[in-house]
């Protein structure tokens, strides 16, 4: 009997000590992009009434992010951890325009339960072609797991 209860004692002090993570849903790392214009001089927030995004992955079909998601402002993109680089088509109504995004990218160790998530540092130099996008700013050019809600790492200019 005793030996019992001292196994009992042993066995919820040992469980007590142990540390049991919980992990973000998500620890992928996403970038947000934020509609912009010019207005007086200044920038101002802007909306497109609809929007479609794909992804472009060397070797891989096209893939829908967004299918003509209606009124937004800012909206989160996947970076590309197999490449130097990550590529989207942007369509808002009959304007199309393609967005390149040079970035490096670091393993880091979030812990041994969660396992690892990537850091991204963006170029400066996005580049776009195509019409709809007019120019782009880099405001964050750090992308990793711990974007916040009011983040915004790149102004596309319309």
């Amino acid at each position: 009997m005793r030996s019992r209860i001292l196994f009992v004692i042993i066995s919820i002090l040992v469980t007590g000590c142990i540390s049991v993570e919980i992990c973000d849903d998500d620890n992928n790392s996403v970038m947000v992009a934020k509609f912009m214009t010019m207005k007086d001089e200044l920038p101002a927030d802007s909306t497109v009434a609809s929007l479609s995004v794909y992804g472009i992955r060397e070797g891989k079909p096209d893939s829908l992010l967004y299918n003509n998601q209606p009124s937004v402002n800012a909206f989160e993109l996947p970076l590309d951890p197999h490449h130097d680089y990550s590529r989207f088509v942007l369509q808002v109504d009959t304007l199309t325009d393609t967005l390149e995004l040079m970035h490096t990218q670091e393993l880091y160790l979030i812990s041994y339960d969660c396992g690892f998530g990537n850091v991204f540092t963006l170029d400066n130099n996005p580049g776009y072609s195509g019409g709809l996008i007019k120019s782009a700013e880099i405001k964050d050019e750090t992308v990793d797991a711990l974007t916040e809600e009011d983040d915004v790492h790149i102004w596309l200019f319309l």
